[in-house]
């Protein structure tokens, strides 16, 4: 998830990613691997997890049966991917400048993890990395957030968060059409540690996790928003901290350039199910192959 070395705020995220953001997104990430990278690959194919953050994918990929390498740039990352996927390979690098001493014959780099490079120029940086460590003819997956999607549902808005017993977050992004950049801001609430209370704020205390934990179904999900949006009220205790994230959106034009410069040829750009052309609904699929000597 992180992208360089050094990258000390991803860090303070790694915690609180590696219980809650990292496992759903291994779970929904899955499948475009399944759909579009791992068909195209041979049996116990040998793959790079470029950003891998805590390792939960990587910990997927080898239950399937596949060789993966983890690369991220937060060391507190890694060291929960160490922990996830005890038997995969973890790399501390760059995604802008690194290498690997042996070829692999499918990248992947997932959750929108690219959108975090900041100029077209590093993003190309990227895929010239990633070129150069393929097996001639593999292949690349990743996704990106582009502007159309990102002008429409990048607002300000909460759109995700959870409540547990002892600590609450939520997920705001927005975003600059003007600029084609933008941010997501994780907010996080963290119970205190205390004595213990009288029986009637223990009991007021109960009553409330009892809300939370009803707050956990999906079709609750709205009503959960709108009581994050106000979590100073209900526990005005628990200490709030803010963890903002700068990420820039691209083009299909600018990546399709980028991956071309870089050497990699049929370019497929689709949604999550496939479809063509990628709308505003929708993130950006792209796959693409290292043909050595060949065009789009």
């Amino acid at each position: 998830m992180v992208l360089s070395q050094g990258y000390r705020e991803y860090d303070t995220w790694a915690w609180l990613y590696n219980q809650t953001m990292g496992i759903e997104y291994a779970h929904n990430q899955l499948q475009p691997l399944e759909t579009l990278l791992l068909p195209r690959l041979p049996a116990h194919a040998k793959l790079l997890d470029l950003c891998c953050g805590t390792g939960h994918l990587t910990q997927r990929l080898l239950q399937n049966g596949y060789c993966v390498t983890g690369l991220d740039g937060s060391e507190a990352m890694l060291n929960y991917a160490h922990q996830n996927a005890p038997t995969a390979n973890f790399v501390l690098g760059d995604a802008r400048s690194f290498a690997l001493p042996d070829r692999v014959h499918g990248v992947y780099c997932m959750s929108a993890s690219l959108n975090h490079i900041m100029s077209l120029s590093d993003l190309q940086a990227v895929f010239t990395c990633v070129y150069a460590i393929l097996e001639d003819n593999g292949w690349f997956l990743f996704d990106l957030n582009h502007p159309a999607q990102m002008q429409k549902w990048w607002i300000g808005q909460i759109v995700e968060g959870e409540i547990r017993p002892r600590f609450a977050w939520y997920l705001t992004p927005l975003y600059s059409a003007t600029t084609d950049t933008g941010y997501f801001q994780i907010t996080l609430f963290q119970a205190p540690v205390q004595a213990p209370a009288s029986p009637r704020s223990s009991l007021w205390q109960g009553l409330k996790q009892g809300i939370y934990s009803a707050l956990t179904l999906p079709w609750l999900t709205r009503l959960r928003l709108k009581v994050l949006a106000q979590f100073d009220a209900w526990q005005p205790d628990w200490q709030r901290s803010t963890l903002r994230y700068d990420v820039r959106g691209y083009p299909e034009s600018d990546v399709r350039a980028a991956l071309q410069a870089a050497g990699f040829s049929e370019i497929q750009v689709s949604t999550l199910d496939g479809s063509t052309p990628v709308d505003a609904n929708h993130s950006a699929y792209f796959l693409c192959r290292k043909s050595v000597g060949g065009t789009e």
